[in-house]
């Protein structure tokens, strides 16, 4: 009895291993895709500041003009 419980378990330990796997990348893939959703440009934001009206239209023209002779 206890020989074909071990040899059941036996057969088992791949399976286990590719859970392990699996479980590893997908936590690793979860981390990179917050990571990159959290990357976003100082034009991204100042475009997002002008939409929610937090800054005018004079000073959004200003600092886009800025950050844009900045990237030259």
């Amino acid at each position: 009895m206890n020989g074909m419980w071990m040899s059941g378990m036996g057969a088992l330990w791949p399976l286990f291993i590719l859970f392990w796997i699996l479980l590893i990348a997908g936590v690793v893939v979860v981390i990179g895709w917050l990571l990159r959703g959290k990357t976003d440009s100082p034009l991204e934001i100042l475009r997002r500041r002008y939409a929610r009206g937090e800054i005018d239209r004079e000073t959004y023209t200003r600092m886009r003009r800025e950050l844009q002779e900045d990237d030259r």
